[in-house]
């Protein structure tokens, strides 16, 4: 197991977006009065979509079957936490089973005992997808192979772009042989001999979704595919603003977009309808040179519940400069997913700095 690291500190990409990085540095604070700690109660309870905890009958209980040593996380909080799962009480965990992030130190008040640490509770019957993806930071985080993201169902589609909560979840996962840092019934009964870090991961996360039918989707070993880990821009027109530099990964179930302090996940069924639109740039010398590839994709909240009054709402999510060599991957895409797509073209004065010298102008034929 790779030595345990202090809260891990991470460069913030010049054009990633300063909000997003002003609010998770600032979950880290303390909280210190009435204003931050009920700030604080808002942020630890986001996973509970707002059923009264009454209602969560079992979450947090019954069996501990995985525990983890500390790993680096980018989301609910950009530092290093644990994270444990829960059985529930009910059968297979269909009324409470659950998973622990345990987050900052000292987060409500300082302690040694650490019974003042962030702690938020995600139940299984709130999480849509877990995703395991080859970590698009390898290089910085040479020890951790795997990111891991848990998508909470109310932060699908345009949710995760226009609702504050919930976060997703991600973090980063080594690729290890199975050892005593894993804890619980199914990380104290792994093999060593054959099991991994990945691998007893997968079992129990599997044990829980597959009461839901669903079972981790894992793309970490598919590094060739043209579709896995493109680098991407991503940016919304929305009422918020979004502009940030990630990865793209094209799933079975849906799109999801990466970046140390920006998570998006877009199933398929959130995708309206899509362009495809083809860069060319001015200060190319042949005029018919693709200078890169953007989709842009009209979401919705597919699953999104409101109070009486409010209403779903939409996004235009782009995923900019894309590399010109997938274009016909991404035609193949859309079309397995029965997804609309219109062909267009744009011409920029700047491609690289988003200086635009047309609209959308739809391809003939």
């Amino acid at each position: 197991m790779p030595p345990r690291k202090t809260a891990l500190k991470r460069k913030r990409d010049a054009n990633e977006d300063a909000n997003d990085a002003k609010f998770m540095d600032g979950i880290l604070k303390q909280r210190t009065d009435a204003a931050s700690k009920a700030a604080g109660h808002e942020w630890a309870r986001q996973y509970y979509q707002g059923v009264p905890i009454g209602k969560l009958s079992g979450m947090g209980c019954g069996l501990h079957i995985l525990g983890s040593p500390e790993v680096p996380f980018q989301s609910p909080f950009p530092c290093d936490g644990r994270f444990g799962i829960s059985s529930g009480t009910g059968p297979k965990g269909s009324d409470g089973g659950s998973i622990r992030l345990i987050g900052p130190k000292n987060y409500w008040g300082d302690s040694e005992e650490g019974i003042s640490d962030a702690i938020l509770l995600v139940p299984f019957r709130h999480v849509e997808q877990v995703i395991v993806i080859p970590n698009p930071s390898r290089v910085a985080e040479e020890d951790w192979a795997y990111r891991v993201i848990v998508v909470p169902t109310a932060a699908t589609g345009a949710s995760s772009i226009v609702r504050e909560y919930p976060q997703l979840v991600s973090f980063s996962w080594p690729d290890n042989v199975a050892d005593k840092g894993l804890a619980g019934q199914v990380g104290a009964a792994a093999d060593d001999k054959k099991d991994t870090y990945l691998s007893v991961l997968k079992r129990a996360f599997d044990a829980h979704l597959g009461t839901f039918h669903e079972k981790v989707i894992d793309v970490s070993d598919q590094t060739r595919s043209r579709l896995i880990g493109v680098p991407s821009n991503l940016s919304v027109d929305s009422p918020v603003q979004v502009r940030v530099q990630g990865h793209a990964f094209f799933l079975k179930t849906g799109i999801l977009f990466t970046s140390e302090s920006r998570l998006v996940y877009l199933p398929v069924e959130s995708i309206q309808k899509a362009m495809i639109v083809q860069a060319h740039d001015a200060k190319s010398k042949n005029k018919n040179d693709i200078a890169g590839v953007d989709v842009i994709c009209d979401v919705t909240e597919p699953y999104y519940e409101g109070m009486e009054g409010e209403t779903a709402q939409k996004a235009l999510i782009s995923l900019g400069h894309l590399e010109v060599g997938i274009l016909g991957h991404l035609k193949e895409y859309m079309k397995a997913h029965n997804i609309g797509v219109m062909m267009c073209q744009q011409h920029f004065y700047d491609y690289e700095r988003n200086v635009p010298a047309t609209g959308w102008m739809p391809i003939m034929g």
